[in-house]
């Protein structure tokens, strides 16, 4: 009898199930000039939140609770107080205007909202965001356009040069000089480069390669940039960025999910032949088999196998040995409907506490009530997005208020009203009858009652409701005799006093 020989063959799908895109750093030759590399492939950065569950719906929650409630001027005084003079809050109110119209027109096209929503959800992707700053005849800025920070890398810095600097001080505009070094940005988008200036630099530049130089045409005089980054370094770091091989295996997972739901008719399984061995044919077939595996319109495919018997020397002369052909599932290694589904689970809640954020802000709010919905909301808003809004206007009145020489009001970026009308006109009662508040207190939030704004009343009608009751004569005054009187008023004298109560409103009226 020859010698027996075991051998294993493994079939499987030709089909290719990964990305085959090359992301190319277009600056990969110049980062030994000026110009730093990044820590991480921008490109792939940019593009991530395409696999990603749920790396998109946290961008969107932070864009739309940021920047959804819109910009609002705010006064840096108390523009109600008595000791504010005439002039200053004449002023206040030009500069106002002022910063509403800039506000307004800083961009022709889109809301200045929607500019800085793509630069923050560049920031929230690849670490930094950029805007660019366009000025007027004036030398103040005017403009403001979205920069795509996939095609923009940081420079070095430069050497410190001398700037001046409006600040306040004993409430009155103040010029002063400071040293401050300034970096470069450039962009490259098809080969073709293009430089840029950090904001504030006051030094003339050449657009087309970079340098200072104070004979430069208008028309190649770069413009400003404006860095919105996370962290301190060069550039910024993705806050999610500890979680990409995690943010990786969840796309992997979903992957080979599909593929399970494509490929579904086909059963992981053994083939073994005993005392036999397929045959050139049968091979081919086989693996013919698996490369056609996937599809409807191959489903419910017979396999037939033909095997052939091994020559086994008798007494009597050769002969050729029994086949026995088996095929063993493997099944029960795979769940009912899909893979790794804790796992990919895991994965959104750990993307999602990267920024902060409950379900709730992603869609995922199955197991909230009224009480634990407001109770997220009013934290995530003053742990999250309310210092968010305070980091971004602050880096924005900074730069822009000192060159528009505004100094009495600022920019603010509007959050959400968690308050319930009703229920803040019930709390207030007490404070209404002990003469605590005064009607103008109370018309912001008549006016959120009724839906409209309502304007201020005059001096004379600001008073307190008891002072004005007190105000008028005992015997007119018929809620003084309730008061007063130590027993309780019969019918027939109540309907006096109420008889005697509306002939007081209607002289009130009149």
């Amino acid at each position: 009898m020859g010698e027996r020989k075991m051998k294993a063959t493994v079939f499987k799908s030709q089909a290719a199930t990964t990305t085959k895109q090359i992301y190319d750093d277009p600056f990969k030759t110049l980062y030994e000039d000026d110009i730093i590399q990044p820590p991480y492939n921008l490109t792939e950065l940019k593009a991530i939140g395409e696999y990603s569950t749920i790396l998109q719906q946290c961008i969107e929650a932070y864009k739309v609770n940021i920047f959804g409630f819109g910009f609002t001027p705010k006064y840096l005084f108390d523009y109600s107080a008595q000791d504010t003079n005439a002039d200053m809050r004449s002023r206040a109110d030009r500069e106002w205007t002022q910063l509403e119209e800039f506000i307004r027109y800083l961009n022709y096209d889109e809301e200045v909202e929607i500019i800085l929503g793509h630069a923050l959800e560049d920031r929230e992707k690849m670490g930094n965001g950029y805007v660019e700053i366009l000025r007027d005849g004036l030398n103040r800025p005017a403009g403001m356009e979205y920069v795509d920070g996939q095609y923009v890398r940081v420079c070095k810095k430069t050497v410190p040069e001398e700037v001046e600097y409006t600040i306040t001080k004993n409430g009155q505009p103040k010029k002063i000089k400071r040293w401050r070094t300034f970096r470069k940005f450039v962009q490259m988008i098809n080969g073709k480069k293009v430089y840029f200036k950090e904001y504030g630099d006051p030094r003339i530049m050449n657009l087309t390669n970079g340098k200072f130089d104070e004979s430069t045409p208008e028309n190649l005089r770069a413009t400003e940039i404006i860095h919105f980054k996370i962290g301190s370094g060069t550039y910024g770091v993705p806050r999610w960025i500890g979680h990409i091989v995690h943010l990786y295996g969840a796309r992997k997972a979903e992957e080979l999910n599909y593929m399970y739901f494509k490929q579904g008719r086909h059963v992981p399984a053994v083939i073994t032949i005993q005392n036999g061995m397929l045959s050139e044919e049968s091979y081919t077939k086989l693996q013919e088999y698996m490369n056609d595996i996937e599809g409807v319109e191959n489903a419910h495919k017979f396999l037939v196998l033909e095997a052939e018997g091994l020559t086994e020397e008798k007494d009597d002369g050769e002969s050729l040995t029994p086949v026995k052909v088996e095929i063993k599932s493997l099944a029960e290694v795979l769940q009912q409907d899909a893979l790794f589904l804790e796992y990919d689970q895991k994965s959104r809640d750990k993307i999602r506490s990267s920024f902060r954020l409950p379900p709730l802000y992603t869609g995922e709010s199955q197991d909230y009530n009224k009480a634990t919905a407001d109770t997220a909301r009013k934290v995530t808003e003053e742990q999250v997005f309310q210092p968010e809004r305070n980091n971004i206007v602050g880096k924005l009145n900074t730069l822009f208020l000192p060159d528009l020489d505004i100094f009495t009001v600022q920019l603010t970026l509007k959050g959400p009203n968690f308050g319930d009308p009703l229920e803040t006109a019930n709390a207030l009662t007490p404070f209404i009858n002990a003469g605590a508040a005064v009607p103008n207190d109370l018309r912001d939030l008549l006016g959120q009652v009724l839906g409209k704004e309502l304007e201020a009343l005059p001096d004379e009608y600001n008073v307190p409701f008891p002072v004005v009751l007190n105000s008028l004569p005992q015997q007119s005054n018929p809620l003084a005799l309730l008061t007063k009187s130590k027993e309780p008023p019969g019918q027939s004298e109540l309907i006096n006093i109420l008889k005697d109560l509306r002939d007081v409103l209607e002289e009130v009226r009149s």
